[in-house]
């Protein structure tokens, strides 16, 4: 009894294979890279937000790291999968799986917000309700069509074929009632109304989009009519940037449906 003893102490403990080791490795390897490309993606976009760096530098801070999130997904993905595998891998597998999920995440945050949106809205950031006669701004320094790296005829043929059903609307209500009614909703939605109005059929304001509060310039004007009722016709322009990723025809519309039911 007490040779068995004496034998089993003497025997060395087992000691984790190679395969194992490179799985602890990789699994470190990739949370410390997922939590640097959060920590970069984040602080760019939260600086932005702020203004202590410029909108567009944030946002490439942002998307630079959907290629190294993927990387880093991958790495992780291996780390779990050897730590299944191999004995004695799965000691800190937590990391690697951590890591997977951090990166993944990221990278499907980036995907659903920025890469698929951007794919289904056109590259223009100007959307108006009339394109033959479109709202101008005065009292903000909007140009009078604002359309990128493309001709005028190029995008007014993004905006016809995709923004087809951005029309003005009839208010039953007089134009200044209709002003008053579209200065509250601007104020609701904590835009920023200029402060001086030179034209009185119509209101400026600057709206925010998304995270970073990108900058959009906003002009709703009224036009009455014979009946009585009021015409409602309105533009909004992003200040940065060639897509807009649907956000000024998604206000708009918003808009005009809130302005309708005031």
């Amino acid at each position: 009894m007490n040779e068995t003893t004496a034998y089993e102490t003497d025997t060395p403990p087992s000691t984790p294979s190679m395969a194992a080791k490179i799985a602890r490795v990789l699994g470190a390897f990739a949370l410390g890279g997922a939590l640097l490309a959060i920590l970069i993606a984040l602080g760019g976009l939260t600086l932005a937000r702020y203004d202590i760096i410029d909108k567009v530098s944030g946002f490439r801070a942002f998307m630079m790291m959907m290629w190294p999130a993927g990387v880093i997904a991958i790495v992780a993905l291996l780390a779990v999968i050897i730590g299944f595998v191999v004995k004695g891998g799965g000691g800190k597998r937590w990391k690697a799986g951590l890591a997977l999920v951090l990166s993944a995440g990221l990278v499907l945050v980036m995907y659903t917000q920025v890469v698929l949106p951007a794919g289904k809205a056109p590259p223009i950031h100007d959307v108006s309700t009339d394109l033959n006669n479109m709202p101008q701004f005065v009292a903000l320094d909007v140009a009078p069509v604002s359309t990128g790296p493309f001709s005028q005829e190029e995008w007014r043929a993004f905006h016809t074929e995709a923004y087809s059903d951005i029309e003005p609307i009839l208010i039953d209500r007089s134009p200044s009632e209709v002003l008053a009614a579209a200065r509250v909703l601007m104020e609701q939605r904590g835009w920023t109304v200029a402060e001086k109005q030179p034209i009185q059929e119509q209101l400026e304001a600057t709206a925010y989009a998304g995270y970073l509060r990108f900058r959009d310039d906003v002009v709703v004007r009224v036009t009455p009519v014979m009946d009585g009722s009021t015409r409602v016709d309105m533009r909004s322009v992003s200040r940065v940037g060639v897509s807009d990723l649907g956000y000024n025809a998604k206000r708009i519309r918003d808009f005009m449906k809130d302005l309708s039911a005031a």
